[in-house]
């Protein structure tokens, strides 16, 4: 996916992008001042990170501890691919993916990236993409096989950044994705699940870290093909100044995908009268025997509970810093790696500093 063809995709599909005006963003964009080049974080495991300089994979800063070289081939052109097959099924330790760039970077960098987990895989992924002055796309496309498992997180430090991540889950399979946004102008991520196989599941949470003039767009589509699937979402949304943020969900249930049990909801805190958040969730349901739902709630935080933090000696930042903390806690708690729950944490204060 190019830059161009993104904003040939926004042109075409009006309703799916009526929140996110990619072509007016990019002119705002370009008139701001460029993003400084930041450093290769700390890492968050001991072992595998993988770095992509410019979109180019870098083997001489990466480390694969003990995975195996040969997990990842190919190359900036011809896209990259992550395997996991027979003799490398199972990775125990996390996989960091870091996307960076250096002063060679051009306007645009363009990502392909295909990950095949084999029957009975198992791996665990933190895609992190550094701020950045070029503008970057990404495409993701994810095949679990058999009762495969992947648990995708996904760090965005601000800069633009348009991406898809495209999943196809067979039997028993399971996609979990915890994504962190902190700011954006623009970033939009694109996530589509397809639940194939009976017994397919799926999990999507994420939270969005907005202020000044930032603009970022979380659109989902899970689609449920097979019975007995299950699916859940929570995305939850802080904004300031003002910025703008954009949740679209849909869940889709096919006619034959009958003890369909999908749920999804959508939370934002406003911190600012002028911040704008636009929710649109949705549900095509063409069989009968399902248990779905969704919801959407927008609010300011509790006059009443900052009140009470004040009253017992804690500033005003201290007291909104705890109640943004609790609003996004339900997601970040959830985290399976404890590392990963650090490393959010540690972005989340540094947003609010």
């Amino acid at each position: 996916m190019t830059l161009a063809a993104a904003i040939e995709r926004s042109k075409r599909n009006r309703e799916d992008w009526k929140y996110t005006d990619l072509p007016a963003l990019l002119a705002r964009r370009a008139q701001n001042a460029p993003m400084p080049i930041t450093a290769l974080p700390a890492t968050a495991n001991d072992d595998a990170r993988l770095v992509f300089v410019n979109g180019i994979f870098h083997p001489a800063q990466s480390r694969f501890g003990s995975i195996p070289s040969c997990i990842l081939m190919g190359d900036e052109r011809s896209g990259y691919k992550l395997t996991l097959g027979e003799h490398t099924c199972l990775v125990a330790q996390p996989v960091e993916l870091v996307f960076t760039t250096d002063e060679s970077a051009t306007d645009e960098i363009d990502i392909n990236l295909s990950i095949d987990i084999g029957a009975n895989g198992r791996l665990t992924l933190l895609e992190r993409h550094l701020p950045s002055r070029a503008f970057s796309t990404i495409d993701i496309n994810v095949t679990l096989h058999e009762s495969a498992k992947f648990v995708h997180g996904k760090m965005t430090s601000g800069g633009a950044h348009i991406a898809r991540t495209n999943v196809n889950v067979a039997r028993g399979g399971y996609y979990s994705h915890f994504g962190l946004t902190r700011g954006g102008l623009p970033m939009r991520h694109d996530i589509d699940v397809h639940l194939m196989d009976e017994q397919a599941q799926a999990a999507l949470h994420g939270v969005m870290l907005l202020r000044g003039g930032d603009h970022a767009d979380i659109t989902t589509r899970i689609a449920h093909n097979a019975p007995h699937g299950v699916s859940r979402q929570m995305f939850k949304t802080v904004l300031g100044d003002k910025s703008r943020g954009v949740f679209q969900g849909k869940i889709y249930v096919a006619p034959h995908a009958q003890k369909t049990d999908g749920h999804q909801i959508s939370r934002a805190l406003l911190l600012s009268d002028s911040a704008e958040m636009d929710a649109k969730p949705e549900l095509e349901i063409y069989a009968d025997d399902v248990k779905c739902s969704h919801g959407s709630t927008i609010g300011d935080l509790d006059a009443d509970a900052l009140f009470y933090l004040r009253a017992r000696g804690l500033s005003e930042t201290q007291a909104r810093a705890l109640l943004i903390d609790a609003f996004t806690g339900e997601v970040i708690d959830d985290i399976p790696v404890p590392a990963w729950r650090d490393l959010f944490r540690a972005d989340m204060e540094g947003w609010q500093s």
